[in-house]
């Protein structure tokens, strides 16, 4: 797995700088939460190009999302991995079948399906008729 601990830096680098679809200025002034209107600076939209650590608030990775143009969900997983270390993802490869079951799991990003035998029981426990 390769390592993703600059997820959201890596995020941002792909949609702002030099040569890319965004510079710095359009995206800060993109980068307004639609919820709560909470928008972020052109300094901070600087720092976050470059890679460098910003607080981080639900309403500041709403603006990131809305200046990027991408889903607050891609935003939110980037900076949990970033600054919390937590990837969420199927480690599993479960199939969806017929009810279009989808399963993520929050876990430390150095542990493969293999090391959680428990969830892995869980997610694939018979369910029980309604």
């Amino acid at each position: 797995m390769p390592d993703q601990s600059d997820a959201l830096t890596r995020l941002v680098q792909e949609h702002v700088g030099d040569g890319r679809a965004l510079t710095i200025r359009a995206f800060a002034l993109a980068a307004v939460d639609p919820a709560s209107g909470t928008s972020i600076s052109k300094s901070t939209a600087g720092n976050l190009v470059q890679g460098h650590s910003v607080k981080i608030t639900p309403e500041v990775l709403g603006a990131i999302a809305a200046g990027l143009g991408v889903p607050l969900a891609q935003v939110q997983l980037a900076a949990m991995r970033q600054y919390v270390g937590v990837v969420v993802d199927d480690p599993f490869g479960t199939d969806p079948g017929d009810d279009d079951t989808v399963v993520r799991v929050a876990h430390d990003p150095d542990r493969a399906a293999e090391d959680m035998p428990t969830v892995r029981a869980f997610v694939e426990r018979p369910r029980s008729a309604e």
